[in-house]
């Protein structure tokens, strides 16, 4: 058996707190036994999948195959996204859960109190987005990938996370974030093929960062953001030129304008 596969089930036990020890209860055989296993990294596929279930990961998340990726996306219900849109520290609190940070892991990047944290959670509770446990130990009631509707009441909030996220971007250039911008003419077709491949690339960042959220302690991950926009240059929208300052006429009203017009000769 792949000496890689039991690299990733140690990185999974230590991120569940799960040791030999609890392991081997599950599992119901010697402690020793199951030190045997991970230092040989040898055993049957059928005690594989046993440490799996035991775990509580499943066998797919750990190999990391690159054949199947992390599912089909989920949405949430119109009328939760509309409270959402009124409650913008909330949804951001449900976004990063659902990104796999634990309360915790929130308050620590957000600097929240303990209590804060509860109350977030506790709202969530009661939109049926997640389920609370004892202290801050929560369990999200949706399916992850979550695709939301950009279209929808939450797009003011979208925008305004990406247009942020753009400005620290530039700001941080080659310090903590890469931006690349630029304008090109080019052929419909060529176009193309390359949102084609930003969208393979983004497809694999996501399938790596799935396998790496469960077979790594949450301690060993760093949020990243993937911010991409590509098309056909709005450049009226973008980049307004208006009349020139000293081109009077073109600031005229039309009427006063059809008054200075003279008729052709006849």
């Amino acid at each position: 058996m792949n000496g890689l596969i039991f690299e990733a089930l140690k990185r999974t036990l230590k991120a569940k707190g799960v040791t030999y020890r609890e392991l081997a209860l599950r599992m119901g055989v010697s402690e020793p036994t199951v030190k045997r296993i991970f230092h040989e990294k040898n055993c049957k596929l059928d005690r594989l999948v046993e440490i799996c279930a035991a775990a509580g990961v499943e066998l797919e998340n750990v190999i990391g195959s690159m054949n199947r990726g992390p599912g089909p996306v989920n949405h949430i219900a119109p009328e939760i996204e509309r409270r959402l849109a009124g409650r913008p520290a909330l949804l951001f609190v449900f976004v990063m859960l659902s990104e796999k940070f634990t309360p915790q892991g929130i308050m620590r990047s957000q600097g929240l109190s303990e209590a804060s944290m509860f109350l977030y959670l506790r709202d969530l509770e009661e939109l049926g987005l997640v389920a609370l446990g004892r202290g801050l130990t929560v369990k999200l009631l949706v399916e992850t990938p979550i695709q939301w509707n950009f279209e929808g009441p939450l797009k003011p909030l979208f925008e305004m996370t990406n247009k942020n996220f753009i400005g620290w971007a530039i700001t941080h250039i080659e310090k903590e974030a890469t931006f690349i911008s630029f304008s090109r003419r080019m052929r419909p077709e060529t176009a193309e093929m390359v949102r084609r491949e930003a969208e393979d690339l983004a497809d694999r960042a996501r399938l790596l960062a799935h396998h790496d959220q469960h077979t790594t302690p949450e301690d060993g991950l760093t949020g990243y953001k993937w911010t991409f926009a590509f098309g056909a240059t709005p450049f009226p929208a973008i980049m307004p030129i208006g009349p020139h300052a000293r081109d009077a006429g073109a600031r005229m009203p039309e009427q006063s304008l059809a008054k200075r017009r003279r008729p052709l000769p006849a």
